[in-house]
């Protein structure tokens, strides 16, 4: 039985590198929102067999919250907030690094991240030993998608999946903290996302342009 567990535990994380790396290798808005809602629908599912796993019940609210809030409200309240956004604003035509080269670096700090929690000494815990450098990589590849990217909606997404990657990483260590917690943290996560959204658009609108480059020559000597 635990040995069954272990593979779901190892599959599941898996998955995950596997959506997060989606959102790593495409270019357009849409693309990075539809891998992200992929990768929000894994998330919801692997916080399921944590609540499986620990037999907590509250786990299973997170993960239901999790699926609608990740993969249904956020989509979509940035698609409608950048509907008007000209095409332009919402391709990545110029990254610092090649999309070939951001999944072979995204893929070395996955490596990063296993070797980082194999040197942190932990109990017997399957969910830690699976999930955790799952959620370490999540944060780095996050991070580097932030660095990388030059428009500032593309930057949003990378802050995106710091978010889930940190989100593992607390459900990961703490198998779950107090509900209202949960739901307090999913209320600034929403409203976070609305006022970005919403900068944007201004942003958009009185520079005539998302990209960080451009917008950081506006700055005065």
């Amino acid at each position: 039985m635990e040995s069954l567990q272990l593979e779901i535990l190892t599959i599941s994380g898996a998955i995950l590198l596997i959506a997060t790396f989606g959102i790593v290798a495409r270019r357009g808005f849409m693309d990075w929102l539809n891998a992200y809602r992929h990768q929000s629908i894994v998330l919801a599912g692997v916080t399921a067999i944590i609540g499986y796993v620990t037999g907590i019940w509250e786990i299973y609210i997170v993960a239901g919250m999790t699926l609608v809030i990740k993969s249904i409200i956020i989509p979509k309240v940035l698609i409608y907030v950048t509907r008007k956004l000209e095409i332009e604003f919402k391709i990545e035509t110029n990254p610092y690094v090649s999309i070939r080269a951001s999944v072979i670096i995204s893929a070395l700090l996955v490596a990063l991240s296993y070797f980082l929690t194999q040197q942190i000494p932990f109990k017997s815990d399957q969910i830690v030993n699976a999930y955790l450098p799952v959620s370490m990589a999540q944060f780095f590849i996050g991070l580097f998608v932030l660095v990388n990217r030059r428009t500032v909606l593309s930057q949003v997404v990378g802050l995106l999946i710091i978010e889930n990657g940190l989100f593992l990483f607390t459900i990961a260590l703490t198998h779950g903290v107090s509900l209202l917690i949960e739901v307090g943290i999913f209320v600034d996560i929403l409203v976070g996302i609305v006022i970005s959204s919403i900068l944007l658009f201004r942003i958009s609108r009185t520079f005539d342009s998302l990209d960080v480059g451009k917008l950081e020559n506006l700055r005065d000597d």
